[in-house]
């Protein structure tokens, strides 16, 4: 039986996480609009807050050498303006050197028939995935890493940002994972520019503002 005190601050959390995802709808970058996504293998409905100008989207299976356990279902918004690239271990030449901007949902090829994880099972995941980018000198350096609540959902967010001064060019990533159905769902904005402007100095600000609109719906 919870005491009192666990009472109240339970109830003080869900306060400040509302707050937080409130502020977030208040705080949206201008000119963004809702969009909703269907993932397959039956993981639920997404609607999330994205900016206008991504008016292109496409999805595809991200293949690898050990078939379809180990592939990806992705799923992509981004400006048509930019590089449309599709990763897959068959016909993928690697990503372009400049010039991106993107959200990419993915998930697992394979379906996992069980419940969801809890909170230390996504915190878990979340270390995982700090240790896997820590370990691949391509990632900008890790400036931050926290679980989150958002929409009555937890969520473990990576953000990366490094200046290349060789190259003058600017790399910013905000990462999200939480879990449906035991699978991981993994939201993810991306940006490289030379464009040191206010797109560039917001970035990770507003990315995280986008990923606290998402809501999931029909997922166990």
């Amino acid at each position: 039986m919870r005491t009192l005190s666990s009472l109240i601050a339970f109830f003080f959390l869900s306060s400040c996480n509302d707050t937080a995802n409130l502020e977030a709808i208040q705080d949206l970058p201008e000119n963004s609009r809702l969009v909703s996504v269907k993932l397959l293998d039956s993981l639920g409905n997404l609607t999330f807050y994205i900016p206008n100008r991504y008016d292109t989207n496409f999805t595809w299976t991200h293949y690898t050498d050990c078939g379809k356990p180990c592939a990806q279902e992705k799923y992509r918004f981004q400006p048509k303006t930019l590089p449309i690239t599709k990763e897959s271990g068959f016909i993928w030449h690697g990503e372009p050197k400049d010039s991106i901007e993107r959200f990419t949902i993915s998930h697992s090829a394979a379906p996992f028939p069980f419940s969801d994880g809890d909170t230390g099972r996504i915190i878990m995941e979340g270390k995982h995935e700090t240790a896997q980018l820590r370990a691949d000198p391509d990632n900008p350096p890790i400036v931050f890493d926290t679980a989150e609540s958002i929409n009555h959902r937890y969520f473990f967010i990576i953000v990366l940002s490094k200046f290349d001064t060789l190259k003058s060019q600017y790399s910013r990533k905000v990462l999200a994972m939480t879990t449906i159905r035991n699978n991981n769902i993994k939201f993810q904005y991306e940006l490289m520019t030379r464009r040191n402007d206010s797109l560039t100095e917001n970035f990770i600000k507003n990315s995280i503002n986008l990923l606290r609109t998402i809501r999931i719906s029909n997922g166990i």
